[in-house]
């Protein structure tokens, strides 16, 4: 059995190739959390996709990010388009790491009423230097349909770069985003339906 291994080019294109599917991939899901929401979707992604290890970012070395096969990050987004302060706190690490061949995915959360034109940035951002380390982007996106945002530093076209979430406005919503997002990760990684949690 065999995947096509998705990868951005230079333009910012996704491109595909054939690659072999790997039987069993190190997962990480990462996040950083102020008031607890980001954790919360973080612990309700990793339930579902049981990956070695779930965490808040401020709690691990950076450098803990290159002894994965697949990244899933998270991170909300402060006040005009400001990373959650976990982030930004190790931001400026991000340039000490080798994260080619490493596949990311990522999810965000905003307030598309009250931010509507910095909806999800933080998402944006962080993609984008994941991406200039060398790891592999294209996988999660999520479509911008049904929501109300003006603009955002996650979109590509008529997509964000990984699934965006708006608890304070469609919260009820949530928890079918994630199950779906997550159905459409272990389609597009070749993930078994379960990885099993590292104790």
């Amino acid at each position: 059995m065999r995947l096509s291994l998705r990868y951005t080019d230079e333009t910012g294109l996704v491109q595909t190739r054939p690659h072999a599917v790997v039987q069993q991939m190190n997962v990480g899901v990462f996040y950083g959390s102020t008031t607890g929401n980001t954790r919360m979707i973080a612990e309700q992604i990793a339930s579902d996709l049981r990956p070695a290890l779930c965490a808040n970012i401020c709690d691990r070395d950076i450098r803990e990010l290159e002894h994965f096969d697949v990244l899933v990050i998270g991170a909300s987004t402060w006040c005009l388009g400001d990373l959650q302060h976990d982030w930004q706190t190790i931001f400026s690490r991000f340039d000490e790491l080798d994260l080619r061949g490493t596949r990311v995915a990522l999810f965000g959360a905003g307030d598309q009423r009250e931010y509507a034109d910095t909806f999800t940035d933080a998402m944006g951002v962080l993609y984008d230097k994941l991406v200039e380390r060398g790891a592999i982007g294209g996988y999660g996106f999520w479509s911008t349909r049904g929501y109300s945002h003006v603009a955002s530093k996650s979109q590509r076209g008529d997509a964000f770069c990984g699934l965006a979430l708006d608890q304070e406005n469609q919260a009820h919503l949530t928890s079918a985003r994630i199950s779906t997002w997550c159905d459409q990760l272990r389609d597009e990684l070749a993930l078994p339906m379960g990885l099993r949690r590292a104790v």
